[in-house]
């Protein structure tokens, strides 16, 4: 049995390379874009990219500002509990 090959849906006459993971089209080539390590149409690309846009910065600030409040306010009883264990131990 042999491998049937696929055709690009844009332009039916190029080959097939790559299959879109988020609509499993044939892409050709020249159609297909790849974006962290997954290759993607044209249309599908831009609503991932969208998506990437609005979410992340927002939640990414939120955690990175909370974990940096959380070192400062235990980093300090940190450091001064580890100088009191270092302390008696070498007493």
């Amino acid at each position: 049995m042999a491998l049937q090959r696929s055709n690009c849906v844009n332009p039916p006459d190029r080959y097939g390379h790559a299959v879109c993971m988020t609509c499993r089209k044939t892409v050709c080539q020249e159609c297909a874009t790849e974006w962290d390590g997954v290759f993607y149409c044209s249309p599908c690309l831009g609503k991932q990219r969208q998506v990437a846009r609005t979410g992340a910065p927002v939640i990414g600030w939120v955690l990175v500002t909370a974990a940096s409040a959380a070192l400062f306010a235990v980093g300090p009883k940190l450091l001064v509990w580890g100088a009191t264990l270092l302390q008696r131990g070498l007493e």
